[in-house]
């Protein structure tokens, strides 16, 4: 593995004589890990999950993988029950430790690891994942519909323009901000090719700019954790150093159960800066990382207070009554609050907002095609329990793998939508016509 003269100069004055633990572990393989997602739960998880897995200490729902098992081919993931995660990519959202009914902001969201940890603690709160680039930002709602998420809401906008329509709203703020990537080398030796003196600079710029504005959204008591994964004071102390010049914040101790994972950070930055994390590699636990919590303990004297605003993406009276007849059809109920995003039509029962650059919000139930609404993968995922016609299958049935695959298969409805659940858990659905399913799994999650 070559790397970069300059980030070696740099890695050989942050580390000393740990330098050369740092080259060996290099040549080593990366950790894998998992996350169990509380939102689904199985009896008997390794009939969903054929590997070996030990938990990490401390870690809620977190586990390190102990073979070469290919997570993303597995029935557990692809019914939502794993979320495949970096081991101390893990730490930020757990440091954030985020609580029923909190109102949280997860800046630079994608892919959507640390904005599943978010939303499982947190499903009854206004939850806002927001991913700068469009692409990614469909890539977040992929990983959020899998896991049966009811509650998010992603946008994919500028930090600036989320603060000029929230102004001081949020209870906490994940800034899992942009950076040169130095502690993903060993996962991933593509990003070495990418580094280039003066990124850290760069990003440096960005992330303050980033850390700057999400401030103005976040209430006086409330915590910001701040993290990367890589190893740049540049990036990381000086960072959360210009935040704290604003005089509108001090660091926190990161909870106990993340200490024992990470080195403080460097002291000669402030002895505060011995309360922020530092993880590299040949210790042994994970990739690079950079972890600081936050609290905010006085207001700037620009901010404005949060308001209500007026939704602008209600349904049509037609395209209501097509949602309620769908939802009745499905799951006999009509109690949902609809609104609509382009042509897709989302179920959410939280505070009407008028957010830019929408994706989604909440559940999405279907898209409107013509004069009708076909339902969405994501309304089988989150609302599969509840459905009035249902398959259920065991782990083993052949038709499992069928429908994974995009093959239509046998069903006991010669009619209606349906939904296909494996030990009690929503795959996806599809559409019955004379005892076979019309096969709905999205072509982009067929294995």
């Amino acid at each position: 593995m070559k790397l970069p003269e300059k980030f070696q100069e740099n890695m050989q004055k942050l580390l000393g004589e740990d330098y050369k633990n740092y080259l060996s572990c290099l040549n080593e393989p990366p950790k894998h890990s998992l996350r169990l997602n509380q939102t689904y739960k199985v009896e008997r998880l390794e009939e969903f999950l054929p590997c070996k897995i030990k938990k990490l200490d401390g870690l809620e729902n977190c586990y390190e993988v102990m073979d070469e098992t290919k997570i993303g081919h597995t029935l557990a993931h692809h019914l939502g029950l794993v979320y495949s995660q970096e081991p101390s990519s893990m730490l930020a959202a757990l440091a954030l430790d985020a609580k029923e009914g909190d109102r949280v902001l997860d800046l630079c969201s994608a892919p959507g690891g640390k904005a599943g940890q978010i939303l499982e603690r947190d499903k009854t709160g206004v939850v806002v994942l927001n991913e700068y680039v469009h692409g990614r930002a469909n890539v977040l709602l992929s990983n959020i519909e899998r896991q049966g998420f009811k509650n998010a809401i992603i946008t994919s906008t500028s930090t600036e323009r989320l603060c000029k329509v929230f102004g001081v709203y949020f209870d906490k703020i994940l800034v899992d901000a942009p950076c040169s990537g130095e502690g993903m080398f060993r996962k991933d030796p593509a990003t070495i090719g990418e580094w280039k003196e003066g990124i850290n600079a760069f990003n440096h710029e960005r992330q303050v700019e980033i850390l700057l504005a999400a401030e103005k959204m976040l209430k006086v008591g409330g915590e910001l954790v701040y993290s990367t994964c890589t190893f740049s004071p540049e990036e990381n102390e000086e960072s959360v150093q210009e935040l704290l010049k604003t005089g509108r914040f001090k660091i926190l101790d990161l909870p106990k159960n993340i200490q024992r994972y990470v080195r403080p950070g460097l002291k000669e930055y402030g002895a505060d800066f011995e309360k922020v994390g530092r993880v590299y590699p040949q210790d042994g636990f994970g990739e690079g990382q950079f972890v600081a919590k936050l609290i905010k303990i006085a207001a700037d004297e620009e901010e404005f207070c949060s308001k209500t605003y007026k939704n602008t993406y209600k349904l049509s009276q037609n395209e209501l009554k097509n949602a309620k007849m769908l939802t009745k059809e499905c799951v006999n109920s009509e109690k949902f609050e609809f609104y609509r995003v382009g042509k897709a039509v989302f179920a959410y029962d939280g505070p009407e907002l008028n957010l830019p650059e929408l994706v989604s919000m909440g559940a999405r139930v279907g898209t409107i095609v013509k004069d009708r609404l076909v339902p969405e993968h994501q309304f089988f995922k989150c609302y599969g329990e509840q459905f009035v016609k249902r398959l259920d299958l065991t782990p083993t049935d052949p038709r499992v793998a069928k429908y994974i695959h995009g093959e239509e298969i046998e069903c006991q409805y010669s009619s209606g939508y349906v939904c296909v659940l494996v030990g009690g858990v929503p795959l996806g659905g599809g559409k019955a016509v004379n005892g076979r399913l019309k096969n709905y799994y999205p072509k982009g999650l067929r294995d």
